[in-house]
């Protein structure tokens, strides 16, 4: 018998207003607040998202050191002058494109990768690993200012 389940309603629904004063209607927010929240529009992603740009961005990094973010899709699906940059792949470096492929065969279209990349830029740069250019022809790794584990988990991934 599970002692733990309980047959009541879903509770919530009965939400004591003071203790969650964001979800009361009623709650009124600051001039200050509001101003400072409609000044410049962030874009909230996913852990998910932020590892799959992350993932894409160190492939690029480590396969096509100086091709542009916005190379990745032409990287994935085999098409484009992604190649002859590098005619010659060595077999770690296949491995690793493989392998990300694999991982990232869900933003293979240019519209999603872009979309991901732009939102990428609206987060603060504290969670960014990478610091991609305004006009996005060049990123780079950042050497401060995000968890250092990331990158060393990105290369785990596709090695």
């Amino acid at each position: 018998m599970n002692t733990l389940f309980r047959s009541t309603q879903n509770r919530a629904g009965n939400v004591d207003p003071s203790l969650f004063p964001a979800l009361n209607a009623t709650s009124r927010w600051t001039a200050s607040a509001v101003a400072s929240r409609s000044d410049r529009k962030r874009v909230t992603l996913s852990a998910g998202q932020l590892l799959d740009i992350e993932l894409g961005l160190f492939l690029l990094s480590q396969l096509l050191p100086t091709a542009p973010p916005d190379a990745l899709p032409g990287l994935l699906t085999d098409n484009g002058s992604a190649f002859l940059d590098r005619p010659t792949w060595t077999p770690k470096q296949l491995k690793q494109l493989n392998r990300g492929r694999l991982i990232l065969s869900h933003i293979q279209q240019r519209n999603v990768w872009s979309a991901l990349l732009d939102a990428y830029t609206t987060i603060p740069d504290r969670l960014q690993a990478y610091d991609i250019s305004a006009d996005r022809s060049r990123f780079c790794e950042k050497t401060v200012g995000f968890f250092r584990n990331r990158i060393i988990t990105l290369k785990q991934m596709v090695s």
